[in-house]
């Protein structure tokens, strides 16, 4: 499946982005004028000593470090209780029989990314009693563009959004809808209030669906097939405490970034602060009977939300244009963020995703 050779993380290639065709957001700079690094940093910590490393015999203790959200707080509006992680990255491998992979290369006007799936930070476990699913070793291979280009587009042709750099997949939607009606779609890190629309208990969807999903403290858990995937900010990979950090890549080939950000988008050296998205619930009540659930907007449904111009610091792809950092280069440049706020994982792309990600490709000729 991958070069032996590959199966320890590889160091990550590395370069600039341009932040043209697609962005909206305002003029940039083109990062292609800045000058290589000659040495470029990676953007995964460099190897520690094998000798100090966790092993099969003594996998490590897991953080068990689970988000809690603030109803208080403008950056925090889920409403699920996330399981603790509980089983360490190595812990996972030797039980899968795999290691944790993940590699980048350049390849022209293309980054590829090759992963397995596997993460190497702590995760719940799985099965649980709201995900009957096993974590399987994957096999991925991806394209996005080095310069992202073209006009976006919403999430909805390719459900995967990007990679981390964990080698997990970003796939937020969920596959539960209210009486097989796609308009209403459950919104996962809304979930806790979902039993209260299904018809055993009391209410109007009479489709079965779990009362609970499963959601470690990454807001991760396994599809079917053995997929783990995140649907919002995982936390093995993004700090408690403010830092801008990237986090992986979107299908259409932006960075993408934790919860934090400079408070002027434009200078480095500005304050970190915690990014707040610019969705909010809709005003009113749902369509009832056959239209719809009913009940006031709530977030438990996708639809229940609806974006406003301005009202935080991101647009509606949850992205902005600003300073990143890329190895030991500062490029300006779009990217995304992920967020404690809907819609936690971006749900549209500000350039032409690549089709590698696409999971109802387009018909060519």
């Amino acid at each position: 499946m991958y070069p032996t050779s590959f199966l320890l993380i590889a160091a990550l290639a590395l370069s600039p982005l341009s932040a043209c065709g697609g962005s909206s957001s305002g003029s940039t700079t083109n990062p292609q004028a800045a000058p290589e690094p000659t040495d470029p940093e990676p953007l995964l910590p460099a190897p520690t000593d094998p000798t100090e490393e966790p092993s099969c015999d003594d996998p490590g203790e897991a953080t068990a470090h689970t988000p809690v959200p603030d109803p208080a707080s403008d950056t925090s509006d889920f409403n699920v209780a996330p399981l603790a992680c509980e089983i360490t990255g190595v812990e996972l491998e030797c039980e899968l029989g795999a290691d944790h992979f993940y590699l980048e290369e350049i390849d022209g006007s293309k980054r590829a990314i090759f992963a397995n799936g596997i993460p190497d930070h702590d995760i719940g476990v799985f099965p649980n009693s709201g995900n009957p699913n096993e974590i399987a070793e994957q096999s991925y291979a991806y394209e996005v563009p080095v310069d992202p280009e073209g006009p976006g587009e919403a999430l909805a042709r390719f459900g995967v959004f990007g990679i981390a750099l964990s080698g997990v997949v970003f796939d937020p939607s969920t596959a539960e809808l209210w009486n097989g009606d796609a308009t209403w779609k459950y919104e996962a890190l809304r979930y806790a209030d979902a039993p209260g629309y299904q018809a055993s208990a009391g209410g109007t969807d009479e489709t079965f669906h779990p009362s609970a999903l499963g959601l470690d403290c990454n807001f991760g858990h396994v599809q079917p097939g053995g997929t783990y995937h995140y649907h919002g900010p995982p936390a093995g990979m993004i700090p408690d405490t403010p830092d801008v950090v990237i986090v992986g890549w979107a299908a259409d080939g932006y960075p993408i970034l934790g919860r934090w950000g400079y408070s002027d988008p434009l200078d480095s050296s500005s304050e970190v602060v915690e990014m707040r998205s610019s969705w909010a619930l809709r005003q009113g009540e749902r369509p009832g009977g056959a239209d719809g659930p009913g009940g006031a907007y709530d977030g438990t449904f996708t639809a229940d939300w609806e974006y406003v111009e301005g009202l935080g610091d991101l647009d509606e792809c949850n992205g902005r244009v600003g300073i990143v950092s890329l190895g030991a280069t500062e490029v300006e440049t779009y990217h995304y963020y992920l967020t404690y706020t809907y819609p936690y994982v971006p749900r549209c792309f500000e350039a032409t995703p690549d089709t590698s990600f696409a999971r109802f490709p387009l018909p060519t000729g």
